[in-house]
Parts: C-alpha cells; sequence; structure tokens
C-alpha cells in the first residue's frame, strides 16, 4: 500500500489490510517520507497491531516512475521479492477482512497473469457531483467483466511474483506514471488474462466537488488514450452515439411540446436508451450488493440518487473523452507528469 497524506479513512483502510483472514502473508507499507503524515498514521495502526507482519518504507526514486510506482517498487525491493505473489491496494481503499484470500487463489490458473478488483464509491454527502462520480466510475465496472478490454486496476489487484518477473515489470514500471495500464499492457504482450472478482471490490468513501470530478475524470481518460488507445477508440465511438441520440431525443421532446405530438414517438425512441441506463445502473448496484453484503445499507441508502446521476454519464463522457485528446500533461498527487508516448509517461515536475 502506497500512501501520501492524511486521507479520510486511512487508519481504518491500513488496519483492514493487516488484519486480512489470510493464514501467512505481510503487509509493506511506503510513505514519501517521516514527516509524511500517513507516516505517523501507518505506525500507529501497526502499533494496535504488534502481532501482523508489517513493514512500513520510505519510498525511493527510481528512474522517471510516479510517485506511486517509486513506493511499489520501494516494497518489491524492501521484501526482496521473496513472496510467491504481491497484492496491490490503494491507501484511500477500504477492503474486507476476506479481499486478500479471494484475489490471490485465482493465480493458480496459470492463464491468469493478473486477478483485480475495482472501486466502489459511496459519497459522504448528497451533493449531486458526488453520486455523479459514483455513476460515472460504476460505468467502468461493466468493462471488467469483458476480457477483451478489462484491465488489473492499481487500486485493487495481484499478481505471482514469477509473472512480474517474466515480463520485466520493474523495467517498465522504472519509465511509467501509471502502474496499472503499463501492466495491463504487459501482460498482453505476453499473452496473459486478467480476472475480474466483483467480490474483491474495495469501497471509497469520498465527497467530490465539480471542478474535481471533471479533473479526475478527464485524467483517468487521458491515461487510457496514452496506454490503451483501442479501449479510448471505443469509448469515444460508443458515448458519442449515445450522447448524440439522447440530444436528439431531448430535441424531439421539445418537438412535441412546441408543434405536434407525432414527435413524441422518435423522442420515447432516442430515449430510451439513457431510461434503460437508470434501469441498468439500479441494476449494477444489486449485483455489487450481493458480493458486499457489508455495505447493502450503503448501497440502498444511494441506489436512486447514483441511478438518476448515471442520466448524465454518456455526456460527462463524451466531453471528458474529447477534452482528453488534448491533453499532454497531468497533475496527479502533487506532481505533474508528461505524455511522451504512446504508452510510457515521464514525470516532469512537482507542483509548487
Amino acid at each position: 500500500m502506497a500512501c501520501k497524506g492524511d486521507e479520510p479513512g486511512l487508519q481504518d483502510n491500513i488496519e483492514a489490510i493487516l488484519t486480512q483472514s489470510y493464514p501467512n502473508f505481510r503487509s509493506i507499507i511506503v510513505t514519501d517520507s517521516e514527516e509524511d503524515a500517513a507516516h505517523s498514521i501507518a505506525k500507529a495502526a501497526m502499533a494496535r497491531h504488534p502481532n501482523a507482519d508489517a513493514h512500513l518504507h520510505i519510498a525511493k526514486s527510481y528512474g522517471n516512475a510516479s510517485g506511486k510506482i517509486a513506493a511499489l517498487l520501494t516494497a518489491l525491493d524492501g521484501d526482496g521479492w521473496a513472496s510467491e505473489a504481491y497484492a496491490f491496494v490503494d491507501s484511500d481503499a477500504f477492503t474486507p477482512a476476506r479481499w486478500l484470500r479471494d484475489i490471490v487463489d485465482p493465480l493458480v490458473d496459470t492463464s491468469v497473469g493478473a486477478t483485480t478488483g475495482f472501486r466502489w464509491y459511496f459519497p459522504t454527502s448528497g451533493g449531486f457531483w458526488s453520486h455523479a462520480a459514483t455513476a460515472w466510475n460504476a460505468s467502468g465496472s461493466n468493462l471488467m467483466f469483458d476480457e477483451r478490454y478489462n484491465f488489473p486496476w492499481g487500486g485493487a489487484m495481484a499478481a505471482l511474483t514469477e509473472t512480474l518477473k517474466k515480463i520485466d515489470i520493474r523495467t517498465i514500471w522504472e519509465n511509467s506514471v501509471s502502474d496499472d495500464l503499463s501492466l495491463n499492457a504487459a501482460l498482453r504482450g505476453h499473452n496473459y488474462r486478467t480476472l475480474f472478482l466483483p467480490q474483491c471490490t474495495v469501497v471509497t468513501r469520498t465527497r467530490t466537488t465539480r471542478p474535481e470530478f471533471f479533473n479526475w475524470a478527464t485524467r483517468q481518460i487521458a491515461l487510457t488514450r496514452a496506454f490503451n488507445r483501442k479501449l479510448w477508440n471505443y469509448g469515444f465511438a460508443a458515448y458519442t452515439f449515445l450522447s448524440t441520440t439522447a440530444t436528439l431525443g431531448i430535441a424531439c421532446l421539445i418537438c412535441g411540446w412546441v408543434l405536434s405530438l407525432p414527435w413524441l414517438l422518435p423522442a420515447a425512441l432516442l430515449l430510451a436508451p439513457s431510461i434503460l441506463g437508470v434501469f441498468r445502473s439500479s441494476q449494477r448496484i444489486t449485483t455489487f450488493k450481493r458480493v458486499l453484503p457489508e455495505f447493502a445499507g450503503d448501497f440502498e441508502k444511494n441506489r436512486w440518487a447514483d441511478s438518476i446521476a448515471s442520466l448524465i454519464v454518456p455526456w460527462v463522457m463524451t466531453y471528458c473523452i474529447i477534452k482528453s485528446a488534448r491533453v499532454r500533461e497531468i497533475d496527479w498527487r502533487g506532481r505533474r507528469y508528461k505524455l511522451t508516448g504512446q504508452t510510457l509517461l515521464a514525470s516532469t515536475r512537482s507542483i509548487p
């Protein structure tokens, strides 16, 4: 777990990792420095669980690697690459006690290069953009079930050490800012599968403003464009069609209201995908509620707000995809990174 700063819920997230129901595992936590607020939080959490095999490291520098990847490589080197497998989890993610067991077990299948979960956001306030962020992120889970397009998501993924060495992930990560998308490219280059495990989805509680939401969404899509242009093209075509259809549907609805009733028929046909999208969003919530029964109350509490917010997802996605085509630099965790090629991202300078 790479940590930076005093994130909401960090203490609980660390303790959840230290108390996983796995028979033999080691927890490795990495912070930027001893002065980082996350460092003292991690030390305190570890002190509350003295029997846990837990280690705390300070991140080292690795070539052009991003801060997160430098932390991950520090953890791997600190462990001497000696463990049979490694699981990676974001510091803002809460993991149920069975998470480590569930995400590691399928690696016995030699065709699986990595296993992955996903993230589910629970808004901590009733703000519209928090629910929009949840709906936007949840829509991406559809992709994870399709092995043609899915990828090992860095906030909840695992791989055998043997596999990581075979694809030479160290060399790849030393010149990258995205741990998961670069890993995905390497695994696909070696014909490995990525297996999505819905039960390994992690939970993040968040409160998002409109600027924060659009900056985050655009950054995620810009990274996808750099590392997986095929997926970016697919998303551009699909969401442009959906947003255009919805826009025409609204236009026909207005014509039906102002001009004549026959316009309502094409309006109904064109708006049907958007209405069905609300239903699909509700069904998606039901699916993840079943595999994460610990959070059943949270899913039900936010069901309709998240489902209705899904109506704007096609427009938001189209806007962010178009905007991402012009993005050449991204800001991430207090640092700025430049897109330098189709698959590599190099860090440039820190943000003052």
